[in-house]
Formats: structure tokens, sequence, C-alpha cells
């Protein structure tokens, strides 16, 4: 036990380094200062050492043949920890800290949804889960997820540097901004309140509170904090109607419009985070731990904008601190290039895992049906780039749409749908 709580002590050291980290990187999108820039490192290093002891405590404390990644807490620190190392070798390698902005934020969202977790107890294994593939399969296959969004980070910087209009990505943010208001829950979006479960704390941990005799959760409304999502919700749809109104019409005082648009929903974000957070606090009935995702997904929101912003008041200078479009293409490239025989062996491994415990080797899984089609993404990818000879732009655009099914498959999947592989959403 006392490992137990040494881990989730270096755990919650790892997650504000990373906290401290993606700050700093995107500190560093503006003056680009040495010393900011050296502090994102040391702190992205800071957290990666503390997630690799932290993890190798867990496994000790669980038993070798328990590793750390049998369920969605798990799995979602080994997540972070690896995006966080494969973002941090490159970057020593071709000393492109610009990167971190776009990748840090990732990999704190991913420990963000694993600290707001009820469930971080050591669990025993279910029999599915007991095999000597798990070692193999989750382990490689969350490397794989983590060097798809590095590939990722690397195809957004590309068309940046390909000057791709400043227009195009606000509507991408504005887009993930109405997203992210429109998951938090339903009755923002009919009615102007925001609900949260109701939670007891027994034996140290916290669980919802049921309706008598239902599965149904109770939840309690948080006053004015609806209301205030429901005008942000408004005011990003706004945001991207005028911007693409901009792109079609080219009118300059469109591009005005669209950037204050965006400036609001930024700073009315921010306020209704700053409420949400107070409102918490003063009702001990709820936590943070009882709409993790909805919560999380705010944060992803409010930080995407922030970046936006930053970028888009420093455009000139930004660019001039990018690398060549050609190094961009290529650390792409070289990436996916490294993750995708990885999430080959992934499919193979699980079709052989699958056989051993369920008795098939395909079953079409949720997860299997969709850990597929990631891989015809990248399929296509390298078909693309080898066979084909696209490069650039064409490219980039597979990489990112490879990037939003990996997200889906990695983590929507666990949420949204249900199947054979539902024991890791626990």
């Amino acid at each position: 036990m006392e490992l137990f709580k040494i881990s989730q002590t270096l755990f919650n050291i790892g997650g504000i380094a990373f906290v401290i980290a993606t700050i700093l990187y995107v500190i560093y999108l503006g003056p680009r200062s040495r010393v900011v820039g050296n502090g994102a490192t040391g702190a992205t290093v800071i957290g990666v050492l503390c997630l690799t002891v932290g993890m190798a405590l867990r496994w000790i404390d669980a038993g070798l043949s328990h590793p750390p990644f049998t369920n969605l807490y798990e799995t979602l620190l080994f997540f972070s920890w690896g995006i966080a190392l494969v973002y941090a070798v490159i970057e020593f390698k071709y000393k492109l800290k610009i990167a971190g902005a776009f990748v840090l934020p990732i990999s704190l969202a991913a420990m963000g949804i694993a600290s707001l977790s009820p469930n971080k107890e050591i669990e025993p294994l279910v029999p599915a889960l007991q095999s000597a593939w798990l070692h193999f399969h989750v382990a490689v296959s969350s490397v794989a997820y983590a060097a798809f969004v590095v590939a990722f980070a690397f195809s957004i910087l590309y068309l940046l540097k390909d000057r791709v209009p400043m227009e195009v990505f606000g509507i991408c943010v504005a887009v993930v901004g109405w997203f992210s208001m429109s998951v938090t829950k339903l009755s923002v979006l009919t009615d102007g309140v925001f609900r949260m479960r109701q939670m007891v704390l027994e034996h140290g941990k916290l669980y919802p509170v049921f309706h008598p005799g239902t599965k149904t959760p109770v939840e309690i409304e948080i006053p004015d904090v609806g209301t205030v999502f429901l005008i942000i919700f408004g005011l990003y749809v706004l945001t991207m109607v005028l911007y693409a109104l901009y792109v079609y019409m080219k009118q300059e005082n469109l591009a005005r419009l669209s950037l204050w648009a965006m400036i609001a929903s930024f700073v009315a974000q921010s306020a209704a985070l700053l409420l949400l957070l107070q409102r918490i606090k003063s009702i001990p009935q709820v936590s943070m731990q009882s709409n993790p995702y909805e919560i999380t997904m705010m944060f992803i929101s409010w930080g995407t904008t922030l970046v936006f912003l930053i970028v888009q008041f420093n455009y000139s200078k930004f660019l001039e601190a990018l690398p060549q479009k050609k190094l961009l293409d290529n650390l792409s490239y070289k990436t996916i290039m490294v993750a995708f025989p990885l999430m080959t062996l992934v499919i193979v491994t699980g079709a052989i895992w699958a056989n051993y415990a369920w008795g098939t080797y395909w079953s079409w899984d949720p997860k299997e049906t969709w850990s597929l089609i990631s891989w015809l993404v990248y399929a296509l990818y390298l078909h693309a780039r080898i066979t084909i000879g696209w490069h650039g732009r064409r490219t980039a655009y597979i990489s990112i749409i490879g990037f939003a099914v990996v997200l889906f498959t990695f983590l929507g999947v666990n949420i949204v749908l249900s199947g054979l592989h539902s024991y890791a959403s626990g």
C-alpha cells in the first residue's frame, strides 16, 4: 500500500509538471524565450520521469503479472506518458520546441481525465485480461497511438507553415468549442441548466448516488453555469459562421468580427470555468470527478482557443520560428512510419489474444472495428505518399483525419460504445 501512495504522489507531481510544461510551451509561442523553452522541456522530462517511476511502482505493488494499464485510468496515464516520451525524443533530436504547445496539451488532457477518475485503486484482473498477451498488446497500442498524436501535431505545424489561412483553423477551433459545449450535458442546450452527479465518499473513494431501485445517477443543478455555457455555445456557433462567411466572401470586416467573436468566446469560457470551479467548491455533494469527460472537454476547448489566439496575434513571428515545410512533412511521415508497424502488431496480437480469450479471432467488437479503421486511414496515408507520391497538404489532411479516428478509437469507444472491451472503461 505504501508503494501505491508513492506512485499516486508521483502521478500528481507528473500531472503538475505537464501543466507547467503546457503553459510554458504555449507562452513560448509568443516571445520564444530560451529560458521559457528550456523550462518547458525540463518540466516535460520531469513529468515523464515521474510517470515512469510511478507506473513501475504501481506495477510492483500489483504484481509483475498485473501491468499498470489494465483499466481506463491506468491506460490514460500510459497514453499520456507515451505522448510526452515520443515528443521529448523528437524534440531532443530536432530541437523543435515550438511543437510542444500542440503536443503536450493532448498529453495533459489524458492526465486530466485520468486524475478525475473515481476509480484509482488496483483491482483484480478480469479473466479476459489474465493473459501474457496483455503486456505486449496494450503497451504497444498506447505507444502507437501516442506516435500518431505527435504526427498530428507536425501536420498542423506543416499546414501553418504552408500558410493555410488562419480563418480555416478558426473554423476548426470553433467546431471544437461547439462540440465541447454540446457534450457537456443535453440540459445545457435545452434549458440552460448544467447538472453534475451527486457523489458520496466511501472508504476513501467517491461513488455516484443513484435513484432508489434504478441505475440512474442523482444529479444536482449547478446555479448559473448552464446559462453561461449556453451563451458560449452560441458564441462558438457565431464564430464558426463568421469565419466561414469570411472564407467565402473575403471581406475584412468579417475577419475582424470573427476574431472578436473568438476572443469573446475565450473570455466567456474562462469566466465559466472559474464560475464552475467556484460552484463545485461550494457544493460538498459534487466534485470534478462527477463529470470527468465533460470537464476535460471544456478545458480542451479553452486551451485550443488560447493556442489559436496566441498564434493569431504572433502569426508572422510564429511562421519565422517554424522550420522548413519539408522537415515538418518528413517528421510527420517518419513518426507514422514508426507507429504504423506497431499498430499492425496491435491488430495481429489482439486477434490472437481474442481467440485465446473469447474463442474467435475477430468479432467486429467496436474497439476492433475502429482499430481497423485507424489502421486503414494510416495505410492510405502511406500508400498515398509512397506509391502515388503525395506530399504536403494532402497527406497532412489524412494525418489529421487519422488523429481524429485514433482519438475516438482510444477514448470515444470506451465512453460511447459498449462491447467486449468495456472492461477498459472502469
